[in-house]
C-alpha cells in the first residue's frame, strides 16, 4: 500500500520537473537563436556569455553585497507597506470619514507614474532611502485597498450571531474577521512582491546608491556590458521568483499566492 502511494507522487514530483526542463531549454534555444541571428554581442549576448559573466559576478563579494542591499530595502519597503496599509485600513472601515479622507489620496497614488514616483522622491529624501520610498507608495494602496475589501466581504450573519451570543471583540476579531480578510491580504503580498523588485530596482538606476543593484545595471549600460547586464538581470528575476515560491511553502495560505 505504501509503495502505492509513494511512486504515484514520486511520479508526479519527477514529471513535473521534467516538464520545466523542457520549458526552460525550449526558452534557453530561443535565446540562443536570437543571439546567432543579431551575430553581436553588444546588442544580444548568447546564454553562454551571459552565463559565464554571470559566474564571474557571482565570484565576487561586492556582487553579493549589492543583492543584499536591494534584498534589504525590498523588504524593507514591503514591511513598511503591509503595517501601514492594513491598520489604515482596518481604521478606515470603523471610521466612514477616514475613509472617505483616504480615498482621493490612495487613487492619486495609485495613479501617479512609477518615475514621477521616483524623481519626487529624489528631490525629497537620501538617494538610499529613494527605492524603499517608491516601494512604499505603490504597495501600500494594494495592502489597503484590498485589506479593506476583505473586511467589507466579511459575513455579516456570522458578526450578528456573534453579537447575540455576546462572544467577545478578540475571538471575532481572531476566529471571523481575520480568516475572511486573510486571502486579501496573501492577494495584495502576492501584486506587491513583483511590484516591489520594479520599483526598488528602477529607483536604484536613477538615484545610484552605493550598492545595489539598480546601480549595477545602471553601469553596464555607462560601460555598454551587455552580457553582464543580462546577467544582473537574469539573476533579478531568479530572486524574485525564489521569494515568490519561499513565500508560499512558508505563509499557511502561500497556495494562493
Amino acid at each position: 500500500m505504501g509503495d502505492e502511494i509513494v511512486l504515484p507522487l514520486k511520479n508526479k514530483k519527477t514529471g513535473r520537473a521534467v516538464k520545466w526542463i523542457l520549458i526552460i531549454l525550449f526558452w534557453l534555444s530561443v535565446w540562443q537563436i536570437a543571439a546567432m541571428l543579431v551575430n553581436q554581442p553588444l546588442y544580444m549576448p548568447s546564454p553562454a556569455e551571459t552565463f559565464l559573466s554571470l559566474g564571474a559576478l557571482a565570484s565576487t563579494f561586492d556582487f553579493w553585497l549589492n543583492i543584499g542591499y536591494t534584498f534589504y530595502r525590498v523588504i524593507f519597503g514591503l514591511v513598511l507597506s503591509f503595517g501601514l496599509g492594513i491598520p489604515l485600513a482596518f481604521f478606515a472601515f470603523r471610521l466612514r470619514w477616514l475613509e472617505s479622507l483616504l480615498r482621493p489620496a490612495m487613487a492619486a497614488v495609485k495613479s501617479v507614474p512609477v518615475m514621477s514616483v521616483i524623481v519626487l522622491a529624489l528631490v525629497w529624501f537620501s538617494s538610499s532611502f529613494v527605492p524603499v520610498f517608491s516601494c512604499v507608495l505603490l504597495c501600500l494602496p494594494i495592502f489597503y485597498t484590498n485589506t479593506l475589501s476583505g473586511l467589507r466581504s466579511v459575513d455579516k450573519n456570522l458578526l450578528e450571531m456573534a453579537e447575540i451570543f455576546k462572544v467577545r471583540r478578540h475571538r471575532v476579531i481572531r476566529e471571523i474577521v481575520v480568516p475572511s480578510v486573510l486571502p486579501n491580504i496573501y492577494s495584495a503580498l502576492s501584486v506587491c512582491l513583483g511590484f516591489s523588485w520594479k520599483s526598488v530596482v528602477a529607483a536604484e538606476v536613477l538615484s545610484s546608491p552605493k550598492y545595489s543593484m539598480g546601480y549595477q545595471l545602471y553601469a553596464t549600460k555607462i560601460y555598454l556590458d551587455t552580457p553582464e547586464l543580462f546577467a544582473w538581470t537574469l539573476t533579478i528575476i531568479v530572486i524574485s521568483l525564489a521569494v515568490e515560491k519561499g513565500l508560499k511553502r512558508v505563509l499557511p495560505g502561500g497556495g494562493s499566492l
